[in-house]
């Protein structure tokens, strides 16, 4: 997040050292949690990873981007050892500040250009396209769909959005100490020049990015520490999951076949961790690997008790920020004055 200003970077070396402190004081077995790398974005090129997608269409196929100042590049990944094996440059697009990536069994690729840490701008854009393979190629401006987007309560930083293919509505997901929100455009967005976006439903503070969960009837939102998982299209919170220490976590992915979810970070040779979360208690979905039961209702004790960790995670996380910034201001006030 390139541009962020001294009062930003403060606020963010704050949240990190807070994520980096607290998160680990949530272990992974408290809600049954299997863990491990899936790869490490080893290319120079990839430096500040801000979104993760797995194909619908190859899953052995990752896509990301990096954040502010790379232009309008998708870097295609092998899912299996995370090299860089092709490069899908969009035609005549000037990207701003590229923070997610969405899509969905259609077929195509969603690049939101969202970013915006001043809060400044007074739209962003999102471009669809067809999900690109293996190989470097150039995306034609006639392949490309864009969509000029403009909140509909003024401009805020997001770094977080899902595709819903049945609807072509486009979620994005504001990034904010307080009053994040959940914002949707119209119906078949990428059908418009340009399209309002409305709130709908309340988000978790600093949300980084948001996923689809197969069968497409959840999303996950996640933040530095934690990942909060709604039911979809409603929006209701069903739980909230601790995340691995990273040292800016910035993306999420969910690729199909269970009730996993991949996160990433930004840095050099950042991993990818593949995390299993519990399955839910559904009769339909026998398939999915049983949890181990719990004496006396401890497993239920644990979830209660990690849940209130994380939330306590996230208060403390926004709290420490909301008071640095004031500090920040303040000084930076007195500087002005002299």
């Amino acid at each position: 997040m390139r541009g962020r200003g001294r009062a930003g970077l403060w606020v963010g070396a704050l949240v990190s050292l807070l994520a980096g402190a607290l998160a680990p004081g949530v272990p992974a077995d408290e809600q049954g949690q299997r863990r491990e790398r899936v790869f490490r974005i080893v290319s120079p090129e990839i430096t500040e990873s801000s979104s993760l997608f797995v194909s619908t269409g190859d899953p052995s196929l990752v896509y990301t981007t990096n954040d502010s100042g790379d232009g309008s590049v998708v870097y295609v990944l092998d899912s299996g050892d995370g090299r860089v094996v092709g490069r899908a440059t969009l035609e005549g697009v000037e990207a701003v500040d590229v923070e997610a990536l969405a899509g969905g069994d259609d077929g195509t690729l969603v690049f939101a250009d969202i970013g915006d840490n001043a809060a400044a701008r007074s739209s962003v854009t999102a471009y669809q396209f067809e999900q690109p393979g293996r190989g470097d190629v150039t995306v034609p401006a006639a392949g490309v769909s864009a969509v000029a987007l403009r909140y509909a309560d003024g401009p805020r930083d997001a770094e977080g959005a899902w595709y819903d293919v049945s609807s072509g509505r486009l979620y994005v997901v504001s990034k904010e100490l307080v009053g994040a929100s959940v914002y949707v455009s119209p119906p078949q967005v990428f059908s418009r020049d340009q399209a309002v976006l409305k709130p709908i439903a309340d988000a978790p503070p600093l949300a980084t990015d948001a996923a689809v969960l197969p069968p497409g009837d959840r999303v996950a939102i996640r933040t530095y520490v934690a990942a909060v998982v709604y039911s979809f299209p409603d929006l209701e919170t069903l739980d909230s999951y601790p995340l691995p220490r990273m040292q800016q976590g910035e993306s999420i992915t969910a690729p199909a076949g269970g009730d996993v979810i991949w996160v990433g970070t930004e840095g050099e040779r950042s991993p990818v961790v593949s995390i299993r979360l519990p399955a839910r208690a559904d009769p339909a979905s026998p398939q999915r690997d049983p949890e181990p039961e719990s004496a006396d209702g401890a497993e239920e004790s644990d979830r209660s008790s990690v849940g209130s960790r994380v939330a306590q995670v996230v208060l403390l996380t926004a709290g420490g920020g909301l008071v640095l910034l004031v500090a920040v201001a303040l000084t930076l006030r007195r500087r002005d004055r002299r």
